[in-house]
């Protein structure tokens, strides 16, 4: 009976044993499980650099693949998802990139880089007010980064929200007062607005803190043009061909050969007509300007041979007639020019001009009543042209 009882009282302390091990079991497994997940939260946190790594040397397959056993281990890791986005941006999935950005700010709003390049993708698809509100995010997290500040402006300027533009550049220039971005980009909006004289002093003042920037020597000087301030936009773009820009020389000579021939430097002009016709052999243009430079360098040969180049490439081209015909009445050879100008009178853009230099011919040619007759009808097509009445003064000494 004892021994009984002994028995009863092991095999009872045993099930309790049993009982309080099972019992255990249940917590411990969890914490176990927990402290693996922080594990392997912490072990895919500490893999994304090297999947930085694989992006900045193209290596998206391998980036790929950390990414995924990255993102297994830790779904809610915003960073994470902000490089799967690069990756995707990478590979030209732009889909899949917005998204990956998207929950990346969801997670953890303060990536302001995801913020931002959401808004390019936004911008790209022409959804501008989305576009407008990334860039908005971005710039609040990071109030210095002149390429959200830029970024926005432009965005600005697109959507023709001009004040709004310019009212964030001044706040921003305030704050950063020595960036030649900044300078820049204020330059560009007061020449869209018209202000040229203000993007003038804005570029120079660009110029002085960087130097013979290609972009701000092209803006300062296209200004100069709007202003019609020639010899000192071919003194800018000048200077712009000398610099290793990454603009076509094509572009640079052919600003340079127009500004040189309306600031009256008619040798430098041809000079660098010379250098363009290597682009443009076959442009009328190019031929009609270059032929007007000789006109003004008094080589009335090389203007002729101009001039008929520009009419090759363009038949019957009234202004490259005319060239010819004051061409001719430098050379003194009279009968000839009064035939072209005749014919140029018949064009109603030049009737008055032709009509005059017929005028002219004739009067050379001592021939009084036909160049009377010319500078009258000159006079009746343009009557209150200062040189129409100067020749009619002349004329009535005749």
């Amino acid at each position: 009976m004892e021994r009984f009882k002994i028995y009863i009282l092991v095999v009872s302390i045993t099930a309790l044993s049993g009982c309080i091990l099972f019992s255990g079991c249940t917590p411990y497994a969890e914490r176990k499980q927990a402290m693996e997940q922080r594990w392997e939260k912490s072990a895919a946190q500490a893999k994304l650099p090297l999947v930085e790594q694989y992006l900045q040397e193209g290596r998206l397959k391998d980036a790929y693949k950390l990414l995924q056993k990255c993102l297994q281990a830790d779904p809610h890791s915003a960073d994470a998802h902000y490089l799967a986005g690069r990756l995707y941006l990478q590979e030209g999935r732009y889909a899949s990139a917005a998204e990956s950005f998207r929950t990346a700010v969801e997670l953890k709003p303060g990536l302001h880089e995801a913020w931002f390049v959401l808004g390019i993708l936004y911008q790209d698809q022409d959804r501008l007010d989305q576009a407008r509100d990334c860039y908005g995010h971005a710039l609040e997290l990071q109030p210095a980064r002149v390429d959200y500040i830029l970024s926005l402006v432009h965005l600005y300027t697109i959507g023709e929200q001009i004040d709004q533009a310019r009212q964030l550049l001044e706040e921003k220039r305030k704050k950063l007062p020595y960036d030649s971005d900044m300078l820049i980009a204020s330059a560009e909006l007061a020449q869209r607005q018209g202000n040229s004289e203000e993007a003038v002093q804005l570029y120079k003042e660009a110029l002085l803190r960087q130097g013979n920037n290609p972009q701000i020597l092209e803006g300062l000087g296209v200004c100069y043009m709007a202003r019609q301030q020639w010899q000192p936009a071919a003194d800018v773009f000048e200077k712009l061909l000398q610099t290793k820009q990454d603009l076509p020389q094509e572009h640079v000579l052919g600003w340079l050969a127009y500004c040189t021939l309306q600031a009256g430097q008619y040798g430098k002009a041809l000079n660098w007509y010379d250098k363009l016709s290597v682009y443009r052999r076959e442009d009328p243009q190019l031929w009609l300007e270059m032929g007007q430079a000789a006109l003004g360098a008094e080589q009335a040969g090389r203007a002729r041979q101009c001039a008929q180049k520009a009419l090759q490439y363009q038949p019957a081209w009234t202004d490259a007639e005319v060239v010819i015909g004051c061409a001719l009445y430098m050379d003194r050879k009279y009968s000839e020019a009064v035939r072209v100008f005749q014919k140029v009178s018949r064009d109603s853009q030049w009737e008055a001009f032709g009509w005059w230099m017929a005028g002219r011919c004739y009067q050379q040619l001592g021939q009084n009543a036909q160049a009377r007759n010319a500078f009258e009808k000159a006079s009746q097509i343009k009557p209150d042209s200062p040189m129409m009445q100067l020749i009619m003064g002349e004329g009535n000494t005749l």
